[in-house]
């Protein structure tokens, strides 16, 4: 069997070649100024509802109308009980195991149309529900919201798929009333998270820990970045989250390094060098030290759990 070396990504620059016209006839062909892609989960190949983990290097949007499963996301099983909504972040792995086939519509979302990356850091509270999903990434939806959120996606649609006069200011208008609309939605659902979402520090952090994790592993190094004093970031951060800055970064780490260990056939050493941990040993004992086991035991117990997946 031929090395695994890494988890497979779909990129977004690809997702274009799996995307047709609602009549099927044709693939669609695309303004490269356009702020995402739409498409349709019974118009696309199976890619759209791979049951083998991968990743994304962009951000999604799933809604999902009609379909039953489940919807595993970073090692998290969630139900696919329609009509709902599954939000990804950049990178997330996540796979499909489906009794009946999705249909709704996905968003492809490149991380240029949302304010990323931070060094600019220009954001609003309409595109933070991002920053979470890792925590609660999904949102089910009633009857009254599944009749204005199934709209909006309609009339996305419908100038989305407009060949000859497709305005790309009406798409980024409806785009952004559609993140509003759900960020609203995702609060009543999730109150808790809202004043960490409310905290422009921590949505910082967060993202900026989200992108740099690889490479800086030390609250000073985020702070720096961030231009305030590292007991003002910790004290903050603490207060807000009720986790520590430091233990956020290794959380990301771990959750790397779990991702790399089970969807990948990279050795410890080789997942340790990748997330610029110099010393194969000192990344074996950070990572028991962190969830109680060694990596190779880790990656044995999924395999035995999880046969199918983990390859």
């Amino acid at each position: 069997m031929a090395k695994k070396s890494d988890i497979p990504t779909h990129h977004y620059d690809e997702a274009i070649h799996y995307i047709k016209h609602p009549d099927e006839t044709s693939h669609l062909s695309l303004d490269p100024q356009m702020p995402f892609v739409l498409a349709k989960f019974e118009l696309m190949q199976d890619i759209a509802q791979a049951n083998y983990p991968h990743r994304h290097n962009c951000y999604q949007v799933l809604y999902i109308s009609e379909g039953a499963g489940t919807h595993t996301i970073d090692f998290v099983p969630y139900p696919v009980a329609a009509p709902t909504l599954f939000f990804l972040s950049k990178e997330q792995v996540h796979y499909w195991q489906l009794s009946q086939p999705l249909k709704g519509y996905i968003l492809l979302i490149p991380e240029e149309f949302l304010g990323f990356p931070s060094s600019k850091v220009v954001r609003t509270h309409d595109f933070s529900v991002f920053n979470y999903v890792g925590d609660s990434p999904h949102l089910p939806l009633d009857k009254e919201h599944f009749t204005m959120i199934n709209g909006l996606f309609e009339a996305i649609a419908d100038e989305f798929y407009r060949d000859k006069d497709r305005s790309i200011s009406v798409l980024r208008a409806y785009l952004h009333i559609l993140l509003t609309k759900l960020h609203r939605l995702y609060m009543i659902e999730h109150p808790s998270e809202c004043s960490a979402i409310l905290s422009p520090l921590v949505r910082q952090f967060k993202q900026l820990v989200s992108e740099h994790f690889t490479q800086e592993h030390s609250v000073q190094d985020y702070a720096k970045r961030i231009g305030v004093s590292t007991s003002h970031l910790k004290d903050t951060v603490k207060a807000v989250t009720g986790s520590a800055p430091g233990t956020m970064i290794r959380e990301k780490l771990i959750l790397e390094a779990k991702r790399s260990l089970v969807h990948s056939d990279a050795t410890v050493a080789e997942i340790g060098y990748s997330l610029n941990f110099e010393d194969a040993s000192y990344f074996g004992r950070f990572f028991k030290r962190e969830t109680g086991i060694s990596p190779i035991a880790f990656r044995q117990q999924y395999q035995q759990k999880h046969p199918t997946t983990a390859k």
